[in-house]
């Protein structure tokens, strides 16, 4: 990585503001800024913004055979890439410290067993499930360690990989169509956190301008059982037992809340997943055919027929009618009853209140043909 240096009045600024026990950034000393955690359309997919540092994990799957020395376990390989296009401290895609990196990832994740790769054994000796995370810096503003493992671990959890069946010699591996994907066996979430130390400052989650004015740093990766993976130590500060034990508490505490925000994020796509599944569901089921009522029918025929006029309504005595151009509805007590030339005859009436009833009428209607 190169050094890009700083001005004489910027770096004296850094130095003032972290001499008086403040940070550039208005941030107390143990705290980290703001972590943001997205999941793709795809499982295993993860974006983590740390600040202004961007970094995007995509974990894949390959069915491929073991090696003789492990024939019934699967593998597990990290891929980083600093772009130039992050920052003007990368000159290419490969440099000496996305290896520091991704032999920082390794050691913390892969060498403290956090996937169960027994698990992804299909056949021993013929066929594994082999898990392959690329992680791409896509902004640089400081601490990238603690990004590039914040993304690991979340596409990790967040993957499934698919589900097979073994049948005598014969292995099928089926697609998320036919069958649900199944998730990673994680026995633990080890999160690494970068202190950096200015003189006698302690500086949580350096950020860009900070880390190029501080002596030196240590990543300590903690799990959420409070249990040390893995220190590293970078620079040439110099640390005593003390403060060792001090920086391990620290990373222990900001461990829990991490790896919390991480379960709460995936908690929280499952909920968006199955409610998407089940608006597609709801949508695909064909519609069901509603019953119209009379007025409703009504109402429909006079829209179709533009030229009828509704007419008002006429009452004569308990008769009430209507005509909607050449069709009368009569509105008839159901204490009425009628007879043959269709007049009602008024019958002693009951206590409870008169309920309507509609009858249609319609002329009839002689067809006529020429010529007669």
């Amino acid at each position: 990585m190169r050094e890009v240096p700083l001005s004489l009045n910027s770096k004296a600024f850094l130095e003032e503001v972290l001499r008086q026990g403040l940070r550039p950034d208005a941030r107390e000393t143990y705290d980290y800024r703001n972590i943001q955690i997205d999941f793709g359309s795809k499982w295993g997919h993860a974006e983590v913004i740390l600040g202004q540092t961007r970094v995007l994990a995509r974990v894949s799957a390959l069915v491929e055979k073991p090696p003789v020395m492990r024939p019934s376990e699967g593998s597990l390989l990290f891929f980083v890439c600093f772009s130039p296009m992050a920052s003007a401290k990368f000159t290419g895609n490969r440099t000496d410290f996305s290896t520091v990196v991704t032999r920082l990832l390794e050691r913390t994740i892969k060498e403290t067993r956090v996937i169960d790769t027994e698990s992804l054994c299909i056949v021993s000796g013929e066929k594994v499930i082999n898990l392959r995370v690329d992680l791409t810096l896509l902004d640089f503003a400081g601490n990238v360690i603690d990004a590039s493992c914040i993304a690991a671990m979340a596409a990790l959890s967040h993957f499934r990989r698919p589900d097979f069946v073994v049948n005598g010699e014969e292995v099928t591996v089926f697609t998320e169509k036919d069958r649900d994907p199944i998730p990673l066996s994680v026995l633990h979430i080890p999160i690494t956190c970068t202190i950096g130390f200015a003189g006698e400052k302690i500086l949580v989650d350096p950020s860009e301008e900070e880390e190029s004015v501080m002596d030196g740093f240590v990543s300590i990766a903690t799990n959420t059982h409070h249990e040390i993976c893995y220190i590293y130590m970078g620079g040439g500060v110099t640390l005593t037992p003390a403060l060792v034990s001090k920086c391990c508490e620290i990373s222990s505490l900001k461990t829990q809340e991490i790896s919390a925000q991480i379960t709460s994020c995936l908690t929280k796509d499952a909920t968006a997943r199955k409610t998407s599944e089940a608006a597609e569901i709801e949508a695909s089921k064909p519609t069901a055919i509603s019953s119209i009522s009379l007025q409703e029918k009504m109402d429909k025929m006079l829209v179709e027929d533009r030229t009828n006029v509704c007419e008002t309504m006429e009452t004569d005595d308990q008769v009430e009618s209507a005509q909607y151009g050449s069709i009368t509805i009569r509105y008839i007590d159901e204490t009425e009853t009628l007879d043959s030339g269709g007049v009602g005859t008024v019958q002693e009436k009951e206590t409870k209140e008169p309920t309507k009833l509609a009858t249609i009428s319609t002329p009839e209607k002689k067809e006529s043909f020429p010529g007669f």
